[in-house]
């Protein structure tokens, strides 16, 4: 491929979304109120969506619509009725996991593209020969799949292909998990996935974080990943502020600009703007054929956050901080106890 990859941002809300165009992100994802894979977020109204989309065709930016989950039997006329609603806004392409909502997107609106969903689980070239054969004009492969995998599938399709390059890590498979269903009924396949990765479990053994992963984090490897021949490097995070997105997509595009004799001289400065942003510990993921070890800390619980300052005096009502950093109104602070348990958040 020899076009720059495209960045791709999420868009949790519309400010987000115009934060991320402003920042350098070529097209946002973005979802409406219902079957979407982030139904804890904001997300969009129609008409929000409408001014999102003439925003975008203002600036020569793309959207893409999150349609990611499993749609039951009884929702299919709703599911329809939406599509019908959104695609007449003409979305520049619908990410799907359903194959009932592809077919129906194939049928009635076979002028929108189709974007195959991380969810839908394809991992190899033969599912990309499917997902060609389908009308599908890009996959979004899953989290798992290597470097040298990418490399391979690149050379035996032409399909177009789209990985995550920053943000939070499954440990699972995408659309196969069970795990939030099974901890009080919230199916991260319906979009209300309650994370219970990220708690402490007890074993006989001792107990631990044992399920939390490290964030993704490719600054480093973009060169390698535009060689890879990948069409659009994506960034996790609809559940996250506009000021994260401004960090992550600012550094990401100072990379993906920056010719190769340069990115000595870049790489430092892109990794200074994204050294603002809150998250977990990075790793690169299952990009390198990572182990256990490289991508989960058991005994640590992954707080996102910098540290605001430490505790300086013990009052009876409160207590007094020594701060570290400027407070905004609004912002959330968590109390992080000693014991590394993740604290109280206020």
């Amino acid at each position: 491929m020899k076009n720059k990859p495209e960045l791709l941002a999420p868009a949790g809300d519309i400010n987000a979304a115009i934060t991320a165009f402003e920042h350098g992100a070529d097209a946002v994802y973005a979802g409406l109120g219902k079957f979407n894979a982030r139904e804890r977020t904001e997300n969009f109204s129609f008409e929000a969506y409408g001014k999102l989309m003439s925003y975008a065709a203002k600036h020569d930016k793309k959207v893409y619509l999150t349609f990611n989950t499993l749609i039951k039997e009884q929702e299919l006329p709703e599911a329809l009725d939406m599509l019908n609603r959104i695609t007449a806004l003409l979305p520049d392409a619908v990410i799907v996991q359903d194959i009932g909502v592809l077919s129906m997107m194939r049928k009635y609106f076979p002028h929108i593209p189709v974007h195959a969903s991380t969810q839908m689980g394809i991992h190899n070239s033969a599912g990309l020969a499917m997902a060609e054969k389908f009308g599908i004009s890009r996959v979004i492969l899953e989290r798992q799949v290597t470097l040298d995998e990418i490399d391979l599938m690149r050379k035996r399709s032409e399909i177009e292909l789209e990985v995550f390059i920053h943000g939070a890590l499954c440990c699972s498979l995408s659309g196969v998990c069970l795990f939030s269903s099974w901890m009080g009924g919230h199916s991260g396949n319906r979009g209300k996935c309650k994370q219970p990765c990220r708690r402490r479990y007890f074993s006989s053994e001792g107990n631990g974080f044992f399920f939390s992963m490290n964030d993704l984090y490719m600054l480093d490897d973009i060169p390698a990943l535009k060689k890879a021949g990948v069409h659009s490097l994506k960034i996790e995070g609809r559940l996250r502020k506009s000021d994260y997105v401004a960090a992550v997509v600012r550094a990401y595009r100072m990379m993906l600009d920056a010719d190769e004799k340069d990115i000595p001289r870049i790489l430092p400065e892109a990794r200074s703007v994204l050294s603002g942003s809150l998250g977990r510990k990075w790793s690169t993921g299952f990009y390198d054929k990572a182990n256990y070890n490289d991508i989960i800390e058991s005994d640590k619980p992954g707080v996102s956050g910098k540290q605001l300052g430490r505790v300086a005096e013990l009052k009876p009502n409160g207590f007094i901080i020594q701060t570290l950093q400027t407070l905004k109104l609004g912002d959330k602070i968590r109390i992080q106890p000693q014991s590394g348990d993740e604290g109280p958040a206020i």
